[in-house]
């Protein structure tokens, strides 16, 4: 069954990636085509769920060039949405991290939510 890859904002996927770590392009692009074709958690990924403390947030793990790359996200039925892509660095910078993708899934879920009020 295909899955429908999307991202909250626009600019998550490539531009946040490129920013972030444009070494890991190719690695990502694979592990996203992998989750398309099987879903949120493809096989030889390490993939673990974050749990309701960090909103419900699925995690991708990918190490390239001796540093982890990490892909945050949440699986929707046959959706599957992006919400953050970065290097691991501090543990501040990962809370940040963290913060700003459950802030993004909170708008995409809203904003969900108001297009189905709307039907």
């Amino acid at each position: 069954m295909p899955y429908a890859l999307k991202q909250r904002p626009a600019s998550v996927y490539p531009d946040e990636m490129r920013d972030e770590c444009p070494e890991a392009e190719v690695e990502i692009d694979v592990l996203l085509q992998s989750m398309a074709q099987h879903g949120p958690s493809p096989p030889g990924y390490a993939i673990k769920t974050l749990g309701a403390q960090l909103g419900g947030l699925w995690q991708a793990n990918l190490k390239i060039e001796k540093r982890q790359v990490r892909i945050l996200y949440a699986p929707y039925g046959t959706d599957i949405v992006l919400f953050r892509i970065h290097k691991k660095s501090s543990p501040r910078e990962q809370r940040r991290a963290y913060t700003l993708a459950m802030k993004r899934k909170a708008e995409y879920e809203e904003a969900v939510r108001a297009i189905e009020r709307r039907r």
